[in-house]
């Protein structure tokens, strides 16, 4: 029997939401680097957002989108919040931080798609300094599945983890040689609005410092 455009069609949409749906239900990225720095030193560039612009590789894909730190100064109750074109839209909140070995972020995607995932550092001694591994995991949404028929979750996030690692390690051991930092301790300062001249960044900090 000789198949219609449409029932060809019908197949081919019943095929794909087949194949999405059968994708993973969760995901899991991960990536680590040798930093040969101080565990203060690295666990400050992660523990403090003020820290990230020096080596966040969306803050760099996206030099001018809105950034807004609220809450705590650092760790615990510290709120990061983006809003750009290439970007797109969310907000990070460290919910769990141990002084040179462990943060854990909860991260609201908003736009282009929602999405509720966690990110983790883990700092563990190594030879010359420490090894830090960077994890973020989470559900699968339904849009999340179509998308990684093309490219997988782990190649897509892991360049971005990579860059991101990398440019901690820059950071990080380019300093090793000056005073050791405490938690809380960032590369920039101050409660009112600023504007980076390099980057042309507005970053809008409204929060409380730790005591």
């Amino acid at each position: 029997m000789k198949k219609t455009p449409g029932v060809l069609l019908a197949v081919i949409v019943l095929g794909l939401f087949v194949a999405i749906s059968r994708r993973p239900d969760t995901f899991r990225v991960e990536r680590t680097a040798h930093i040969q720095a101080p565990a203060e030193l690295v666990f400050t560039l992660v523990n403090d957002f003020r820290s990230w612009e020096q080596w966040s590789p969306w803050w760099k894909l996206e030099p001018t989108q809105q950034v807004s730190l609220m809450g705590a100064a650092w760790g615990v109750g510290a709120v990061y919040e983006w809003r750009g074109q290439r970007t797109g839209s969310g907000r990070m909140e460290i919910v769990e931080s141990r002084p040179y070995e462990y943060v854990r972020i909860r991260v609201d995607f908003l736009e282009p798609m929602r999405a509720t995932n966690t990110t983790e550092y883990t700092l563990t001694p190594a030879p010359g300094g420490v090894a830090l591994t960077w994890v973020m995991a989470g559900e699968n949404t339904f849009a999340g599945k179509a998308l990684q028929l093309f490219s997988s979750m782990d190649e897509v996030m892991g360049r971005d983890f990579e860059r991101g690692l990398a440019d901690i390690k820059l950071v990080a051991e380019s300093l090793r040689g000056a005073a050791r930092p405490s938690v809380g301790d960032a590369g920039f300062r101050g409660d009112s609005d600023s504007r980076d001249a390099a980057l042309d960044v507005v970053v809008t900090r409204q929060r409380q410092d730790h005591e």
